[in-house]
């Protein structure tokens, strides 16, 4: 069964979302043979599935958030979550694509799930989630608003997790009604 919570305010400006798909990784048939060539794997209408990260301050940021993540399980005595790229790269281009496309959801206006935009990618899962957000401008807000949110905080304190990936992506040109800078998301996964 696939819960949705497709965008709520946290204060006035800050949006946050939390996804969990359960079950395998089947993306309807849709060809994913570009992930091991050298052309980029993109939806169906050419956006981008994977964006790799080459700008330092945004590594920095989006590694405090795992490391956030992970120093909190630790306390609740789960299991610290594996950092991986392929997930990280994943998230940063979903966190691009809603400032590109103007939205806060994680199915994306081609109508991607987050477990199908992952399978298309060729992630092997047997369970997956995310949480997104925008309008927080640092790792630890958005760590501590997706902590004050019941079903952020269950995809962070999830047992069954192993694997995870942080994005982010900053707007340089918000608008009136899209006014956050900040767009946050991150995957998880158990393989």
């Amino acid at each position: 069964m696939r819960r949705f919570l497709t965008f709520g305010a946290i204060g006035a400006i800050a949006f946050l979302a939390a996804c969990d798909a359960n079950g395998g990784g089947d993306a309807g048939g849709i060809d994913a043979s570009a992930v091991f060539s050298d052309q980029p794997v993109v939806d169906g209408n050419g956006h981008p599935l994977l964006l790799p990260n080459t700008d330092p301050a945004v590594a920095q940021f989006e590694s405090e958030l795992l490391r956030l993540v992970n120093d909190y399980r630790m306390v609740m005595n789960l299991q610290p979550l594996t950092s991986s790229t392929r997930l990280g790269d994943a998230a940063r281009a979903h966190a691009r694509h809603m400032i590109e496309h103007r939205f806060v959801s994680h199915i994306s206006p081609e109508g991607l799930l987050p477990g199908e935009r992952l399978a298309l990618l060729h992630v092997d899962w047997t369970a997956a989630a995310e949480n997104i957000a925008s309008a927080f401008s640092t790792p630890q807000d958005v760590f501590d608003a997706w902590l004050k949110s019941p079903l952020h905080k269950a995809n962070i304190e999830s047992d069954r997790f192993t694997h995870a990936g942080v994005g982010y992506a900053l707007d340089p040109a918000p608008t009136a009604e899209f006014a956050a800078v900040h767009y946050w998301a991150m995957a998880f996964v158990q393989r």
